[in-house]
């Protein structure tokens, strides 16, 4: 959620088929394009909510018109939406179009996706993206006081681009069809959430990478969703030696990891559920004073009540990012070069104290936020429509015959892969079945991963959904299981070209190169134990199986 997302990675083709068939099926609409890159012909082909103030051609990444405006709102008080459109020329373009999930709280106008990273212009994509109605750093959610920008951030905002940089997309290839995909994590995968449940005529296929902000962080005995948070910041600071540094986290989860690790089955260096991990950190425990290959009582205590509180998973506990690079006492500015080093939970709770509760001066490490304050910013939230439990009634997509793909990171220190499971659990249930959900909506649970990557995991986890996410729509076959891949030498990725600005920081997955087949919801991967005694089988993908449970 933080900006300057970078992964490095190679690059691979979308897929011939999938591309040859676009290119051929607009091929003969190009030749009658009926707008040109300047602003008085993509203004004619605009909304009238839409203002264009410039487009011009342009040689970076690959030659593209670059458009940019905004799309006015106008209930409760005007707002702008400020976008930025990128039209490949109509020798490269594939017939897609694909909408930049931004991640935290947006509050800029994107160039390259955050998730899958790359900008997707440079694989014959035309791209957009919003800042949503403001602008503020990436973990600043003030802007909620203002209703017209509260309302554009949630769902408007991206609509109504949506809505315009499509019309101006059709009109400058000069064609009626274009194939339109969403791909974000985080708050971006928050936005891709409300485009599935509230505008699912947008987009024909959807790729959301954990929908932040949208159900609670923490435990079930605390329903408030910034109650992890507040868990977090109370007990890095509840006594001297209580906060957990980065290597003291890598140290407990290597011991974790050896442990846990035969688990599920396969001994790889991965916890591929963390259910069946448990552990006893007491055996950590320093004999003779601190060091760095021990823990001392206070950080035995701190991870206890973080696990026992919370809903932070037990595997790839260097992944508990909200804790803070650096120990108390923290700088609770939203400020990127800040927010890059502190307690995360400190700032995301003191920005929605500030804001819902109308605290500008709020400490919430000496003044700590009661469980009725917690209730009451909720109560907010409630008001305004924001950071609410999700509908689980998606009838509107299946109507509509779009598609969408979940998919969570398994090691996921902000938002519990399990509780995701839930809710595509509960979606079946209202559909009459889980079969019935499975025609137009899948769900991928990513192993090793932390929030939206990093980890242990695959680096190419997003780009591989969203091969199979165009495969299905443009082609009509349904996802199964994935193949995904950690390393240089393996990862191979959708668009990205020349990365420049592509939003979050999330460290790269770390580990040898190797495979993981990642299996569609509810069937679980499963290593093929005749094989363990080969060297590296474990880590191909051919030695992995998809069934119903790893017992």
């Amino acid at each position: 959620m933080l900006r300057k997302w970078t992964i490095i990675g190679a690059l691979a083709a979308v897929g011939a088929g999938v591309g040859g068939w676009a290119i051929s099926m607009h091929g003969d609409a190009r030749a009658a394009a009926s707008a040109t890159c300047n602003v008085d012909s993509l203004q004619a082909a605009a909304p009238a909510d839409t203002l264009v103030f410039s487009a011009d051609m342009v040689d970076q990444p690959v030659r593209h018109c670059r458009v940019e405006g905004f799309v006015t709102t106008n209930d409760p008080r005007p707002n702008r939406n400020y976008f930025r459109l990128q039209l490949p020329e109509r020798s490269a373009w594939k017939g897609r179009y694909y909408f930049i999930g931004l991640g935290g709280s947006a509050g800029y106008v994107p160039t390259d996706s955050q998730i899958p990273a790359g900008n997707p212009v440079a694989k014959g994509f035309a791209v957009a993206g919003t800042d949503t109605g403001h602008r503020a750093p990436g973990l600043d959610w003030s802007f909620l006081s203002d209703p017209a920008k509260a309302a554009d951030h949630i769902h408007r905002g991206a609509h109504v681009v949506a809505v315009s940089t499509q019309a101006m997309t059709k009109a400058y290839y000069g064609v009626d069809k274009i194939w339109r995909y969403h791909s974000g994590c985080s708050g971006g995968g928050r936005m891709g959430q409300e485009i599935i449940t509230k505008h699912p005529e947008d987009f024909d296929g959807v790729l959301a990478g954990w929908p932040g902000g949208r159900w609670p962080a923490g435990h079930p005995a605390y329903p408030s969703k910034g109650a992890a948070f507040e868990i977090q910041v109370a007990e890095m600071t509840r006594e001297p030696g209580s906060w957990l540094s980065p290597a003291k986290l890598k140290f407990a989860e290597e011991k974790v990891t050896a442990a846990c690790d035969m688990a599920d089955g396969a001994k790889d260096e991965m916890i591929w559920d963390h259910r069946l991990c448990k552990f006893n950190f007491n055996t950590l425990k320093c004999k003779a004073g601190d060091a760095p290959d021990c823990l001392t009582q206070p950080e035995i205590t701190s991870i206890e009540n973080i696990l026992r509180k919370t809903a932070l998973p037990i595997s790839n506990m260097s992944m508990w990012m909200f804790l803070g690079r650096v120990p108390p006492p923290w700088d609770p500015s939203p400020e990127p070069w800040n927010a890059a080093k502190t307690s995360s939970a400190l700032v995301i709770q003191t920005t929605w104290a500030r804001t819902y509760l109308n605290q500008p001066d709020r400490d919430i490490v000496k003044n700590p936020l009661t469980y009725a304050e917690l209730e009451k910013m909720n109560e907010v939230e409630a008001k305004i429509g924001y950071g609410q439990p999700p509908n689980v009634d998606l009838r509107p997509l299946q109507k509509t015959g779009h598609k969408a793909i979940y998919w969570a990171g398994v090691s996921d220190p902000c938002c519990s892969n399990l509780a995701l499971e839930n809710y595509i659990i509960d979606q079946g249930k209202a559909l009459g079945g889980a079969d019935n959900l499975a025609k137009f909506v899948g769900f991928y649970q990513i192993p090793g991963a932390g929030h939206c990557g990093g980890g242990t995991g695959p680096n190419d986890h997003a780009d591989r959904m969203l091969d199979a996410l165009i495969a299905w729509v443009e082609e009509g076959k349904a996802p199964g299981a994935v193949v995904m891949h950690r390393g240089a030498e393996r990862a191979q990725y959708i668009f990205r070209t020349n990365a420049s600005e592509s939003g979050v920081v999330i460290p790269p997955p770390v580990g040898a190169a190797r495979d993981f087949l990642v299996c569609r919801f509810p069937m679980v991967s499963v290593f093929d134990k005749s094989k363990a005694k080969i060297p590296g089988a474990v880590y191909d993908a051919k030695n992995w199986s998809c069934k119903a449970s790893r017992t």
